[in-house]
């Protein structure tokens, strides 16, 4: 009984595994949110209305 105990045992060693630890990669941190004066001028939205305008008129040009 005692032979039968030792060879499970020696089993059991071989299945263990190391887990390595793994490197933590840093998340990027998000920007502070920052509140939108309405008076401001926004640039990206004056663009968009500016290649609209551009657009129809080339179109009903053609």
């Amino acid at each position: 009984m005692d032979v039968f105990h030792n060879v499970h045992y020696i089993m059991k060693k071989e299945k263990l595994t190391i887990k390595k630890k793994k490197k933590r990669i840093p998340l990027p941190q998000k920007p502070p949110k920052v509140e939108e004066d309405p008076k401001a001028y926004k640039r990206k939205k004056e663009k968009e209305k500016l290649r609209k305008k551009i657009d129809e008129e080339t179109s009903s040009n053609g």
